[in-house]
């Protein structure tokens, strides 16, 4: 071991002792952070409680050797509160750097997760800490500001109580209900939902197994909490929701505490957040939501990959250069099924000779004898109605080559789970989105005026707009704790290592 305090060390490996980081901070052997004459300092006891507080944010105090710390009595002799010491240097350090950065690398429980994470050195924190005259307050300052992670620490003390006292029953094999119905399930399902809606009327024994107005209407809430078709009826997709324990519950929140650790602290005053699991886009300027849409994202084969990127241009009336993979698999099928196709929907098609780009007409190619494998083509759809990207295009530069952009396939927007696309983010409301994004641009001529030329034109920001695409299966919305179906399977993933 690179640094030993005491001999009784080596008796608790089992504990991960990172030896190699406390070298810094004890330069003489013999020092004490945390006891006065082998006393705790107030400055440990706040320590012990940071510690203690971290099954709120959905960590184990245990990971942070808590356990070990309450069987030490640093009081029985030196070497007992040399071991104290160290142990509670080395546990707040990891701490102090999980509830910063995060407990788990992204890399290793979500691929997909590709926001870089700050840097952070605990060590060096943690002596500027004990300088100070508010060792409890530079503790807190740790703890992520966001009114979403403080909410959802909130929501995890809550479902916490809610496991502690057992959960909530699984509610049997039920048919579909409707309002007026009568069911022996019903009464089961005003105890589930008794948890998390106070005005249940469970007082009344001759509405127990009635669906009544009342009831509908909480139904409806409960159906919107979880990305459900709000439409009342008790089907198998609602009794699924409801089926969910407390314990998965909670489990869901502390992956997207996790999660919300890993982004930057300050995400900037103005920034549009998109949330892939519940399909939504947000604006967000001085912490107010300025705009709230739908969005369509990548299909759970082309997932779209959590990432940050600066908006820095916005084109009207783009032309789409079809990614080669889209016109092997998507494309090429549809034109060998109708043979006008790419004349149709506007596809200019494009072959290599002698090193150059020549365009060739679409009649002149046997399209039946070109296969996936073999597909010498480039296709480049022009601007108008019928353009797979709309009629607005959002660039946000990126390894995925993925934007934002408008779609021609308004209605899809009306299925509750709209993972449709190829990876790209389709967003409902492209020229508010625009609006929002230009609005410290001076663009003399209105967009729509600018749209109805039907030529093409690019808008650069004169202040790039942060955009991040992160996968948050649970959210905030006002007051409310939202949830949302594991689409990607990411929080699938992630459990294996909670």
């Amino acid at each position: 071991m690179a640094y030993q305090r005491s001999n009784e060390l080596q008796l608790h490996t089992d504990y991960d002792i990172d030896t190699d980081s406390l070298a810094s901070l004890y330069p003489h052997p013999d020092d004490y952070l945390w006891l006065n004459k082998q006393q705790l300092k107030d400055q440990a006891t706040h320590a012990l409680d940071f510690i203690a507080d971290s099954a709120n944010h959905g960590l184990n105090p245990d990971d942070y050797h808590f356990d070990l710390l309450h069987l030490l009595d640093p009081t029985l002799n030196k070497s007992e509160a040399y071991l104290f010491d160290l142990v509670l240097s080395d546990g707040l350090l990891k701490l102090i750097r999980d509830i910063s950065i995060g407990r788990l690398d992204p890399s290793v429980v979500d691929p997909k997760w590709s926001i870089p994470r700050a840097s952070f050195n605990a060590a060096a924190f943690l002596k500027h800490a004990l300088s100070t005259n508010d060792f409890k307050a530079s503790l807190s300052s740790l703890i992520p500001a966001s009114q979403q992670y403080l909410q959802l620490k909130a929501a995890a003390v809550r479902y916490q109580n809610y496991v502690e006292i057992g959960g909530w029953r699984k509610i049997t094999a039920t048919p579909v209900l409707r309002t007026g119905d009568e069911h022996i399930n019903i009464s089961a399902i005003r105890d589930r939902l008794s948890f998390e809606y106070d005005d249940i009327d469970q007082t009344r024994p001759s509405i127990r197994n009635y669906y009544d107005k009342e009831l509908e209407q909480v139904i409806k809430q409960f159906q919107r909490r979880h990305s459900l078709i709000v439409d009342g009826i008790i089907g198998p997709a609602t009794i699924r929701a409801m089926n969910v324990s407390a314990a998965d519950r909670l489990q869901q929140i502390n992956i997207n505490l996790e999660r919300l650790r890993w982004l930057p602290e300050d995400l900037g005053d103005r920034y549009i957040m998109v949330n892939l699991a519940n399909y939504r886009l947000n604006a967000i300027e001085d912490d107010q939501v300025k705009l709230d849409m739908r969005v369509i994202v990548g299909k759970t084969k082309r997932s779209t990959p959590s990432f940050s990127s600066q908006m820095t241009h916005i084109v009207l009336n783009p032309k789409w250069y079809v990614p080669s993979k889209l016109a092997r698999m998507d494309l090429l099928p549809k034109q060998q099924a109708s043979p006008d196709y790419f004349e149709r929907y506007n596809y200019r098609v494009y072959k290599q000779e002698d090193g150059n780009k020549i365009e060739i007409s679409p009649e002149s190619v046997d399209w039946q004898a070109v296969s996936k494998q073999h597909f010498p083509y480039s296709l480049v759809q022009e601007p108008g109605k019928k353009n797979a990207l709309g009629q607005l295009k959002f660039i946000l530069p990126n390894q995925w080559k993925i934007y934002l952009h408008d779609t021609p396939s308004k209605s899809l927007f009306n299925h509750s789970q709209r993972n449709f696309s190829s990876g790209c983010i389709r967003v409902e409301n492209p020229l508010a989105l625009a609006g929002f994004s230009l609005s410290r641009n001076r663009i003399q001529q209105p967009l729509l005026d600018l749209i109805s030329s039907n030529e093409r034109f690019s808008a650069k920001l004169e202040q790039p707009l942060s955009v991040y695409a992160i996968y948050a299966t649970v959210w905030l919305n006002g007051n409310e704790v939202m949830f949302s179906p594991d689409s990607y399977q990411r929080d699938q993933r992630m459990a294996k290592y909670f």
